[in-house]
């Protein structure tokens, strides 16, 4: 049995990943449960409570009792393999710590730290320093956490990101009505999904669109969790709608549906589930030029346009001016689906020991 923790889940869109994580071992004959906070049939089970958005003193009792749920569980499941997600958040110190302890765990590296610190800080040499002297197995999807974690004591297998499936109708019913009232002219359609922070680029977003020309013909809606409290009162316009709070899968369905490009102007990642979902719905993206995705576009040209943040705004310019485009060729799609690489890490991983 392999078992998938992900402290995350549903609270800000990684059950997608879970899903897709568990989906990929058991269409391959593998028996495979995820341990998170959403319950999905035959996949998942609702194993830490949610502890995020709880007033303090709750939060800190449910996030020990998460933590020692999870290390009980390592120390008496030594025989089966064991997957932790992480995302280089502070928090998650403790579980990487009992992890250790398992000897068959396996780290997916989602970010070694959390992009809200420096690559040279304090917090980002601890992380590192605990992957080099204690975690054994790691899953990485892209060239630089395989850059900054490689060494030779650590067991690294690579997966390209999983691809998500998502339902291709939306219930309208469960989609508010400042929803549904997004994306309802013939305008060039933007939109900015998922955590609203500077790291991914919220701040270049806010600055092309309050200096764009409101003459041009676009819509632009922002949707996620403000998680730095940024000032929005600079675009204040009937051709913006911004929402800050969780989109639910209906509604998640309904924006891209509806969109024509996803704007991704992120000032570094190693990996991104935003791109997946670009993908999935065939949405053209406006992507800055990090390292991440000069790969992706160097290998799928026709999923997007790349740009430096200097250049954001001429290239969203573009875009509403030259709106016929042709995007997702044929033989780009066919290589994403990436068949043989995602065998190979099955192959590799389930193997391993």
């Amino acid at each position: 049995m392999i078992h998938i923790f992900d402290l995350l889940g549903s609270y800000c869109g990684m059950h997608y990943y879970d899903i897709a994580f568990a989906d990929v071992l058991q269409q391959r004959g593998h028996r495979c449960l995820v341990h998170s906070n959403f319950e999905h049939k035959g996949v998942s089970e609702v194993y830490f409570p949610q502890f995020f958005s709880c007033n303090k003193i709750l939060g800190l009792l449910k996030f020990l009792c998460a933590y020692f749920r999870f290390f009980v569980f390592v120390l008496t499941h030594q025989n089966e393999k064991i997957v932790y997600l992480t995302y280089g958040e502070l928090y998650e110190l403790p579980f990487l710590y009992a992890l250790a302890l398992s000897k068959n765990g396996w780290v997916d590296v989602h970010e070694i730290h959390a992009l809200k610190y420096k690559d040279d800080s304090k917090v980002s040499k601890m992380f590192e320093g605990l992957y080099k002297k204690l975690i054994h197995h790691v899953i990485y999807h892209s060239q630089r956490t395989y850059d900054i974690l490689k060494n030779d004591r650590l067991d690294m297998v690579y997966v390209p990101h999983f691809k998500y499936v998502f339902q291709r109708t939306y219930d309208e019913k469960n989609i508010s009505e400042d929803i549904k009232k997004s994306f309802c002219s013939t305008l060039s359609k933007f939109l900015f999904f998922g955590n609203l922070s500077t790291v991914k680029g919220i701040d270049t977003v806010i600055d092309v669109f309050k200096k764009l020309d409101k003459t041009n013909d676009f819509e632009l809606v922002i949707a996620g969790k403000n998680v730095e409290n940024i000032d929005f009162s600079s675009l204040r316009c009937e051709k913006i709608r911004i929402f800050d709070r969780h989109i639910n899968d209906d509604e998640l369905v309904y924006l891209y549906s509806k969109t024509d490009y996803i704007l991704l102007p992120y000032k570094k990642s190693s990996q991104s589930g935003i791109f997946a979902m670009a993908a999935y719905f065939h949405k053209a993206m406006i992507l800055s030029d990090i390292p991440y995705f000069e790969s992706m576009i160097q290998e799928f040209p026709s999923f997007g346009i790349i740009s430096s943040l200097e250049n954001y705004m001429e290239c969203v310019e573009s875009v509403i001016v030259n709106r016929k485009q042709n995007y997702y060729s044929q033989e780009d799609c066919d290589r994403f689906e990436m068949k043989k690489e995602i065998d190979n890490f099955v192959n590799n991983f389930t193997k391993r020991k």
